[in-house]
């Protein structure tokens, strides 16, 4: 446990200084932000490619009824402003990947969570829906919790997530189109196996993709075991590829969570013996970062100085959770852009666009500005600035 108590205590010194850091800015006025269409500061020309990710856009148990949803159980209105604002950035991104929680799901019966998945698929595809579909912008998914679990309750009353063994046939179902096209795929074998044909890796270009299902379970039902095994091989396996210059790891449930502060945790994260097995090696093999989602807010932190990051965005779209439940500066949704540079760095922004305080399900104003609410070099090697919740970049038009 040595390993996790030393993140703990690192991300608990980066939770302080951030902290004492937010309090000398100004948050900013967000219900005063007029229509604008998402504007980034990255000159497009200097850009190799890049790629958007973000996961959990669906509602809660009580919100199905909503008029502002339909069978997929997805915030529709949080899902169009993305779908769109997507298919109109410049450059323009070689992939979104979504990164779980598609649909409420969580449920035993197979015929509901199949019937969900199909209908967010026909919702994607609408053209009268959203461009993307048809802005040449290539969908690739990765189911979540709500998608690889299901909801029981225990003898003594509690409610827990436990292995839905029809998830994975229900998402290769209505799900199997949102697969990687165009590139060859490196499959999880032996032992790792896991029924896990959602945890794969490819490369496109000097970057190499390691997608993860982080709902996976072994032979006792133990939940968050992702297959470290595999993943540390297929790592080393890329970095001996000489025209691999980056690599990412992406899967719904993070490594760490620290709102609240968390070592690593088979509910919020992936279980703590895939964590302590993977984080050194993205170290030591000089990973740039493990994308994520699950917990419902926007976050960036470093764990080691020079190594890899850790960024969440889990707010597609489902309600706040942790310290984004009070913390207005906190409260955005929308989408992250990662920006692998001709110059060898790597660039991330994070979208954003406020959203209603009261009611999560609200249909946005038309005028709302969506900004930039985190800008970083997550280059391997580097160290920047501190994430600090609240501060919008905003651009010229939008003040």
């Amino acid at each position: 446990m040595r390993f996790a108590y030393i993140l703990a205590a690192t991300i608990l010194l980066i939770s302080c200084n951030s902290n004492k850091k937010q309090d000398t800015k100004e948050t900013t006025g967000m219900t005063e932000e007029m229509a604008m269409p998402p504007v980034q500061t990255i000159d497009p020309d200097s850009v190799l490619f890049s790629f958007v990710f973000m996961g959990c856009n669906r509602v809660d148990l009580k919100d199905t009824a909503n008029p502002n949803t339909n069978a997929s159980t997805a915030n529709i209105p949080e899902l169009q402003r993305t779908f769109n604002e997507i298919a109109a950035l410049n450059p323009k991104p070689v992939f979104y990947f979504f990164l779980g929680d598609q649909v409420l799901g969580l449920d035993k019966d197979t015929a509901v969570l199949t019937a969900q998945l199909r209908a967010w698929s026909r919702q994607y595809q609408d053209p009268s829906f959203s461009a993307l579909p048809g802005a040449g912008i290539q969908m690739i998914a990765i189911p979540g919790n709500h998608e690889m679990l299901y909801e029981t309750e225990t003898k003594k009353g509690k409610k827990e997530e436990v292995p839905a063994k029809h998830g994975l046939a229900a998402w290769m179902n209505a799900m199997a189109a949102y697969m990687p096209a165009g590139v060859t795929i490196n499959r999880v074998t032996g032992k790792d196996s896991l029924d896990n044909l959602m945890t794969y890796s490819f490369t496109w270009g000097n970057t190499h993709f390691i997608l993860l299902n982080t709902d996976t379970y072994d032979k006792s039902g133990k939940i968050g075991m992702a297959p470290a095994a595999w993943i540390v091989a297929d790592i080393k396996a890329a970095r001996k590829d000489t025209a691999v210059k980056h690599i990412f790891l992406m899967g719904h449930k993070p490594a760490l969570v620290t709102e609240p502060l968390y070592t690593p945790d088979g509910d919020k994260t992936m279980d703590v013996s895939v964590v302590q097995a993977l984080w050194p090696e993205m170290n030591k093999h000089q990973v740039e970062a493990m994308l994520s989602a699950h917990s419902h807010q926007y976050d960036r932190i470093q764990p080691i100085s020079g190594g890899p990051y850790q960024v969440i965005a889990g707010n597609g779209g489902s309600p706040y959770e942790h310290k984004a439940e009070k913390d207005t500066s906190r409260q955005f949704f929308g989408y992250t852009i990662v920006y692998v540079m001709k110059n060898g760095q790597v660039r991330l922004q994070s979208m954003g666009r406020s959203v209603g305080h009261k009611k999560y399900l609200e249909t946005l104003p038309p005028g709302l500005c969506t900004t930039i609410r985190d800008t970083a070099n997550i280059t391997w090697g580097t160290t920047d600035s501190l994430w600090i919740p609240g501060l919008s970049l905003k651009p010229a038009a939008c003040r």
